[in-house]
């Protein structure tokens, strides 16, 4: 009796065992499925966001454009920090309700804002210039017209959780949150939340 119950305990720990190897064979990196870098991470976003332009750009499918290049920000950007940065001290006097829903909206106006800067911009133009760290977050450096094109677009990279997300775009030294602390401060200055809240709902409209 004692010497069976050995026996199904030792089978018992080596199924466990075999379990949680396979687990880590499964979880574990493979050489062809190496992690994803910077410049991979906004090839893939640039990739995504052209290919929605190009493939719905009629007038008539606008709803379905916003709708997935939102999908895209939402996975590729680092949009809560980008979105808190971009309210800057505004957020001091604000509600978890406020900012979630200030967030919601940011979301969609740094979608069209995406949409405006790129829609005239094709994949096979698009040159992958450099990729810069410098201990807070990574830099890669796009020309989206050609290397000979004075227009270059520089993607702010962060790893988040594993992840290589994108935390803010400059376009020829303009960071777009930046931009946006600016013009936020500036209706939080001279109105309210709730005057900020309307200009990004008149943003967002649908096209």
């Amino acid at each position: 009796m004692g010497n069976g119950l050995v026996g199904m305990n030792t089978r018992a720990s080596a199924a466990v065992w075999c379990w949680v190897i396979v687990l880590l064979m499964t979880l574990a990196p493979s050489p062809g499925r190496a992690a994803q870098t910077p410049t991979e991470a906004v090839q893939v976003t640039m990739k995504d966001l052209l290919y929605l332009l190009t493939e719905l750009k009629e007038t008539s499918r606008s709803a379905q454009r916003q709708w997935e290049i939102e999908q895209v920000v939402r996975r590729a950007f680092n949009y809560e920090e980008m979105a808190e940065r971009a309210l800057g001290e505004g957020s001091e006097k604000t509600t978890i309700a406020d900012r979630r829903q200030f967030t919601r909206l940011f979301v969609q106006v740094l979608r069209d804002d995406l949409a405006d800067k790129l829609r005239d911009y094709s994949l096979p133009q698009v040159a992958y210039l450099s990729e810069q760290g410098d201990g807070t977050g990574t830099q890669v450096l796009v020309a989206p017209a050609g290397r000979e094109v004075d227009t270059k677009i520089e993607f702010s990279v962060v790893q988040r959780s594993g992840r290589w997300l994108i935390n803010d775009v400059s376009i020829d030294g303009a960071s777009i949150v930046a931009t946006y602390q600016t013009q936020f401060s500036r209706i939080l200055r001279e109105g309210s939340f709730s005057d900020l809240m309307e200009f990004l709902k008149q943003k967002a409209v649908v096209a």
